[in-house]
């Protein structure tokens, strides 16, 4: 029989690390040339680099339609006036374009934004024949590379960064301005209808409390004498107006909210046939006599008043629930936020940016693994150039 040969693995598929060695040894001078090389660029970058400083500040959202507050006041047990959110929160704000304007103009930062244009010396732009100034949505972009905003899916805290080149104080103010004019913002924009109904009830609660207090001294000079008649303050002398006055008041004007944002076309219907309702009810008081006319005239008179007082106070109380309501609401839909931690100035002797140590050692390692691959490279190159001219001669 014959007897079975065995295979031996081709000894040209092994990796013999003793060559490679002697090759990297060969071409060492490739090797530390080019790993010098990158040394050298790296070391020059981190000279020339211009420092870049950073500084943080942390806010947590407060309110709005995922706050805490607003989850607590769904709870209670009154009915508050329909409103609406309009989706505006912090984190949206300290992203926009307006506050990025408005952070440029309070702090006059396109020259520190743009510095090769600006003139220092003479406070102007340098421009070249044609050129044009940078602008403020030049600015805009230019700070918005600068600035970013985080949140923390799990906290839900908002990390505001900003990064700002040669100057920390500089860095230090646009965040600690960011900050106060997204506060203006979220107070300027965040005018719900919960907070137009607190406003315009607040004024009728006034008015209710003028009348009250007329209505109190009417009853003075009508105790001490000075009047014989008792006027009637509110057209009626039925008790019930003062309370249905006070509720129409209110419904009126949340009618009218609602009708101008155009929601809730459902709420907006029954509002309608509650004031229709309140209003034939209220005309149907004024209209009705008094049921005290036999009565002698200081009876008749002290009664009248004392229908008067009852209204007025009876619109107070009611407009004063109204209002506490809409405040209520208000709080729910309000959108603000408190500062964990606020921006501090940033140590001049140790910027953010450039990390010397990072882009040296990068420059080393990158340096070296090229330089081992050059060395290869040129290697294998030779190598094909000796097999070449090797098979030209056999060849000839």
């Amino acid at each position: 029989m014959e007897e079975k040969q065995v295979r031996q693995p081709y000894e040209d598929d092994e990796i013999d690390l003793y060559e490679l060695w002697l090759v990297l040894k060969r071409r060492k001078k490739i090797v530390l040339s080019i790993t010098a090389l990158f040394i050298f660029l790296s070391v020059l970058y981190c000279f020339i680099a211009p420092p870049v400083y950073r500084t943080k500040t942390t806010i947590y959202p407060l309110g709005g339609t995922k706050g805490g507050l607003s989850s607590l006041l769904s709870s209670l047990p009154i009915s508050l006036p329909v409103g609406g959110q309009s989706g505006l929160t912090v984190e949206a704000v300290l992203e926009s374009r307006t506050l990025k304007e408005r952070v440029i103009k309070d702090l006059n930062l396109l020259p520190k934004l743009f510095p090769g244009k600006w003139d220092l010396e003479h406070n102007r732009w340098k421009l070249e024949e044609g050129e044009e100034p940078p602008t403020l949505l030049d600015g805009v972009k230019k700070l918005s590379k600068l600035m970013s905003v985080s949140t923390d899916k799990n906290t839900g805290i908002l990390t505001l960064t900003v990064d700002f080149e040669r100057d920390p104080k500089v860095a230090y103010e646009i965040a600690k301005t960011s900050l106060q004019e997204a506060e203006n913002i979220l107070n300027e924009k965040s005018f719900s209808i919960a907070k137009r109904y607190r406003i315009y009830i607040g004024k009728q609660l006034a008015l209710a409390k003028e009348k009250l207090e007329e209505v109190e001294k009417i009853y003075r000079d009508f105790v001490s004498g000075k009047i014989k008649e008792v006027p009637l303050v509110f057209g009626t002398d039925d008790r019930s107006y003062g309370m249905l006055k006070g509720k129409l008041i209110a419904k009126e004007k949340m009618l009218e909210l609602l009708e101008s944002s155009k929601e809730n076309q459902e709420e907006i219907e029954k509002l309608k046939k509650e004031v229709e309702d309140l209003k034939r009810r209220i005309n149907s008081l004024k209209i009705s006599k008094p049921n005290f006319v036999s009565l002698p005239d200081y009876q008749l008179n002290l009664q009248k008043l004392q229908a008067q007082m009852d209204i007025a106070e009876t619109l107070f109380a009611t407009l004063v629930k109204e209002y506490e309501m809409a405040k209520a609401q208000e709080m729910k839909e309000q959108v603000s936020f408190q500062v964990v931690d606020p921006p501090y100035i940033p140590d001049k002797e140790k910027p953010y940016k450039p990390k010397k140590a990072l882009i040296v050692g990068v420059g080393v390692i990158s340096g070296l693994f090229l330089g081992i691959f050059a060395a290869f490279f040129k290697e294998w190159l030779e190598n094909v150039k000796r097999r070449h001219s090797r098979g030209e001669v056999d060849n000839a």
